[in-house]
């Protein structure tokens, strides 16, 4: 017959080894909340290219590829941003998927992938962006290691003529943590 005493202690020893091991991973969870550095971002730019393509099995349907540049502020400091989408509107709204550099004066850099919300005028001249969020994917010289996310909203201004090309605006937040040094 087993010893009941025995198995008790045996059972209470790993309850109490599971405990701290899980309060040991919510500290270290939330020391690496605490070194989250939260920043506001405004990026203004326009579409040097973009690429609009019926799809036809539908009224009002079509795909959309874009080249984007601009300047991104962040928190006072600016970075040149460049990237590219794409996005699958029905009648004007559809899912958009970004792909997006921010270059800064020291040669750091930040790469990000975007999901968001877009609806477009009839008129195809402005529109709105909705929803945005992203994940960080990549970061070089002080960013190198960045983790973190990215949330907007964006909005367009004009549309695509020889004189406007589509510039656009968006306004956010970035979350993200760095290695220690």
């Amino acid at each position: 017959m087993m010893n009941t005493k025995k198995m008790n202690r045996h059972f209470n020893k790993n309850w109490i080894l599971i405990l701290i091991l899980v309060i040991a991973a919510c500290l270290l969870g939330s020391a690496t909340q605490v070194g989250a550095e939260t920043k506001k971002w405004r990026y203004v730019g326009y579409f040097p290219k973009a690429e609009i393509l019926p799809v036809g099995d539908v009224e009002g349907h079509y795909l959309a590829m874009f080249e984007f540049r601009g300047l991104a502020f962040v928190d006072g400091e600016v970075a040149i941003l460049s990237g590219v989408a794409y996005g699958d509107f029905v009648k004007g709204i559809g899912p958009v998927t970004n792909y997006v550099k921010y270059v800064f004066d020291d040669g750091s850099t930040i790469e990000a992938i975007n999901r968001f919300k877009a609806t477009i005028a009839s008129d195809m001249k402005t529109g709105l962006w909705e929803d945005g969020k992203g994940e960080f994917t990549k970061g070089t010289g002080r960013f190198a290691g960045i983790k973190g996310s990215l949330s907007w909203t964006g909005k367009r201004l004009t549309g695509f003529t020889k004189e406007a090309k589509g510039e656009h605006f968006c306004d956010g937040t970035m979350t993200y943590t760095l290695p220690p040094k």
